[in-house]
């Protein structure tokens, strides 16, 4: 497939359908091909190269992204909804909603559907209303993740609409967003539900609540088919298929009963586990790996060339038994990461440093650009019982959002949990967004 991307003698539009189809599954491409694509004369390998940038080519991808006039704008904004989380990057998605090409205003709605900026939020309620109907489809989807009074409310009229898709979509994302403030005020704390409620007033004509408030009660867990050991000679012949089947691979895979090896069987099935070229059988390997309590090979895939390698790597890593160096490596590699990944490999140091980690932490709150690694190491804190330093923190709630209220509400959610009483900047009341007010709710609750 990689072929025709390159071949000059198909035609572009197969060339670009290759890569667009590449685009969908392969996640092993390293900087130095990126650039060196970029670098090339062919419009489709440099369009391809920015299909595959990620932060760590954002000198590259970030000025073709806030190019009006540049021919791929719209490929580089929409290569941005993955690790370009920082608020230094929300004017670019911002600015690109307002854009005249509404191929470029649809690409930066997808970007924004997985960072969520606030400073979205007119311009995607803009976009819910535009005469493309697939962009405004695509808006109305986003806004799904837009739990505001405002969001509520403009996405309600919509649903009245001229267009039945329009209206049908509308419908979707009102229903969605009417359940998770509903929820809110339906289930929990009396004087947390009562405070929320009043919060909601001005929305009260869209939500409904029954009158008694009902007990949050533990979920009951789903059923699910017990995995079996599949025999050594079979799973040998399964993996060395070089035309074995994704999808009958992955389940066969996935429902194998690891635990079930004998210690031979182990270090036979690890070693080719490990060495397999296709990086979906490493993937998975990695589980294998973490119920055998091999760490070793599970240090070494957390620096696979495939990103979903490293990413399950680390996750299996923050199960295992404490041991310094796993937490040393998170450490070491969490620059690398963004988003979840950011979110794992920061649960992985903290599983295999405990206390140790809190000053780093602290600085990770304090300083670090991404936020899902703010929020992740809030929560660490946490756990951590780190009372004196999440005090100290607090201070962060009368600064302005980076890119959505997440660091704010995850302080106030911890300042109840750990009993800490301080001060709370009286703006925040004023914010619509039903998460941070929900977090609100219950502190000012915990102490009324």
């Amino acid at each position: 497939m990689l072929a025709a991307v390159f071949d000059t003698a198909l035609p572009e539009p197969i060339r670009n359908r290759a890569s667009r189809v590449l685009d969908g599954f392969d996640d092993t491409t390293t900087g130095e091909q990126r650039r060196n694509w970029w670098a090339s004369a062919d419009p489709v390998v440099r369009r391809h190269a920015l299909r595959f940038m990620t932060r760590a080519e954002a000198d590259l991808l970030v000025p073709v992204a806030s190019d009006d006039t540049h021919p791929m704008q719209a490929t580089a904004v929409l290569s941005m909804s993955f690790g370009f989380e920082e608020a230094e990057f929300v004017p670019v998605l911002v600015g690109a909603l307002a854009h005249l090409d509404p191929e470029v205003r649809r690409a930066a709605v997808e970007a924004c559907f997985w960072s969520e900026p606030i400073a979205a939020e007119p311009g995607l309620l803009a976009a819910a209303c535009d005469e493309t109907v697939e962009l405004a489809e695509a808006a109305l989807d986003t806004l799904r993740y837009y739990p505001t009074q405002r969001v509520l409310r403009g996405v309600a009229e919509l649903r009245t609409g001229e267009d039945e898709r329009i209206r049908e979509a509308a419908t979707i994302t009102f229903d969605d967003l009417r359940d998770t403030f509903e929820s809110a005020v339906t289930i929990g704390d009396a004087k947390d539900v009562a405070l929320l409620r009043e919060w909601m007033r001005p929305v009260y004509d869209l939500v409904a609540w029954p009158d008694q408030m009902s007990v949050r009660e533990p979920g009951v867990p789903r059923g699910s088919r017990r995995p079996a050991v599949m025999p050594e000679p079979e799973l040998v012949a399964l993996l060395d298929d070089p035309d074995a089947d994704r999808e009958e691979l992955e389940r066969a895979l996935r429902a194998c009963d690891w635990t079930g090896y004998d210690p031979g069987a182990r270090s036979r099935t690890a070693a080719r586990l490990m060495a397999h070229p296709n990086p979906l059988v490493r993937e998975i390997g990695c589980s294998a790996l973490a119920d055998w309590d091999r760490a070793h090979n599970l240090m070494t895939l957390a620096e696979d060339r495939s990103a979903n390698v490293r990413k399950m790597a680390i996750y299996c890593l923050s199960l295992l038994p404490a041991d310094p160096a796993v937490g040393e490596l998170a450490w070491r590699l969490l620059p690398t990461v963004t988003g979840t990944a950011a979110q794992e490999m920061v649960q992985t140091y903290v599983a295999h440093v405990g206390d140790v980690a809190v000053d780093r932490l602290v600085e990770l709150v304090r300083s670090d650009p991404r936020e899902a690694v703010r929020y992740e190491s809030i929560h660490a804190l946490t756990k951590l019982n780190a009372v004196k330093e999440i005090h100290a923190l607090s201070d962060l709630l009368a600064q302005p959002p980076g890119v959505h209220w997440g660091i704010h509400t995850a302080l106030i959610a911890c300042l109840s949990t750990l009993d800490i009483r301080v001060p709370i900047p009286s703006h925040l009341a004023a914010v619509d967004e039903l998460h941070l007010q929900s977090a609100l709710a219950e502190y000012t609750a915990r102490w009324s």
